[in-house]
């Protein structure tokens, strides 16, 4: 993963030039004494939130995870419909929103790149 961090104060910004949308795992950008403080550092992408047109007006549309049958779906005002989730890294993101994984495959060290 590439990525450049910067740090403002008490805020961290992360540009990605490639994201991921599994297995993010940010460890290894914490301190020795933080990352021994936590359990799990693991993050998985459940949202992607994509702004279309000018920065005065366009659309937005928003990639949103289905936990429970683990497929992505694309919402842009009543339309819904079914995507491949590497169809998200095609995207020029706004927004990406990641949760923490707390399960077993925390440790798992193979990521899936965009």
């Amino acid at each position: 993963m590439k990525l450049l961090l910067a740090k403002f104060k008490n805020k961290i910004v992360f540009y990605f030039y490639y994201f991921y949308y599994r297995n993010v795992d940010v460890g290894e950008l914490l301190t020795p004494e933080i990352r021994a403080k936590q359990k799990h550092t693991v993050y998985d992408l459940v949202a992607n939130i994509v702004h279309d047109g000018e920065p005065t007006k366009g659309s937005y549309r928003v990639h949103v995870l289905h936990k429970a049958s683990g497929k992505w779906f694309e919402m842009q005002d009543l339309h819904v419909t079914e995507i491949l989730p590497q169809m998200i890294t095609l995207t020029e993101s706004y927004i990406q929103i990641y949760e923490l994984r707390k399960d077993s495959r925390t440790n798992n060290s193979s990521a899936e790149p965009s």
